[in-house]
């Protein structure tokens, strides 16, 4: 049986976290909870995940 290795590495792009301050801030700001659908799709187009 063969052995295969595998290393994950997962990391945020430079803008994420600005982001979610700022919706962090304007959902404090406004009252409102944020669309977490949309906050969402963000999310997953801020964290790449690289398999070698």
């Amino acid at each position: 049986m063969a052995r295969i290795t595998a290393t994950i590495t997962c990391r945020h792009r430079w803008w994420l976290k600005y982001y979610l301050a700022g919706v962090l801030v304007m959902s404090h700001i406004t009252g409102r909870k944020p669309n977490l659908a949309r906050v969402t799709r963000w999310i997953e187009r801020g964290i790449v995940v690289e398999v070698r």
